[in-house]
């Protein structure tokens, strides 16, 4: 369903704003939290700039107070948006920074749309929710994003694996 339900076009335009941010912001709490750590380490080590939001209360607006133009900040909100996901909507029409979302609906009602929304099918509401398309949307993002960094992000990985290489070896 999650495959179905995706748009390529709208998925690639998702890699480019990715890809072109200054800074990427992710904030991810509860079952969301391993996704958000998974895409934090998978676009840090392509040489993005990224960091983690902190995931609850007035924290989270502390993360994203100096976030603006250029940057982009991802948020997870499957069933509903959490409080900490409507301040991060919020703000960005003052901020000026995009916004993207992980969510199972297909339809979010107006002031909880992000900029960007990529739908993860997690199972219907009495089912077990899983975070598997959750992990494999994500990880095709990277994926996507790879493509577009072309040898940029060929270059990041070799560079840390040199500095893995040096280190084992006892030359750092």
């Amino acid at each position: 369903r999650t495959f179905a339900h995706t748009d390529p076009k709208e998925f690639e335009r998702a890699a480019r704003v990715v890809k072109d941010a200054k800074h990427i912001l992710i904030h991810a709490k509860n079952a969301s939290a391993s996704i958000g750590q998974l895409l934090f380490f998978r676009l840090r080590r392509l040489g993005l700039n990224v960091s983690l939001v902190p995931s609850g209360g007035s924290e989270v607006l502390e993360g994203i107070a100096h976030a603006g133009k250029g940057d982009l900040v991802i948020t997870f909100g499957f069933e509903k948006l959490s409080e900490e996901s409507r301040m991060i909507l919020s703000c960005a029409k003052v901020a000026g920074y995009q916004t993207m979302a992980f969510s199972s609906r297909l339809h979010a009602p107006a002031g909880e749309r992000a900029d960007i929304s990529l739908y993860v099918y997690r199972g219907r509401e009495e089912e077990y929710h899983s975070m598997t398309a959750a992990a494999s949307v994500a990880d095709a993002l990277v994926l996507a994003v790879s493509e577009q960094l072309e040898e940029a992000s060929a270059k990041s990985l070799i560079r840390i694996q040199k500095l893995k290489e040096a280190y084992r070896k006892k030359e750092l």
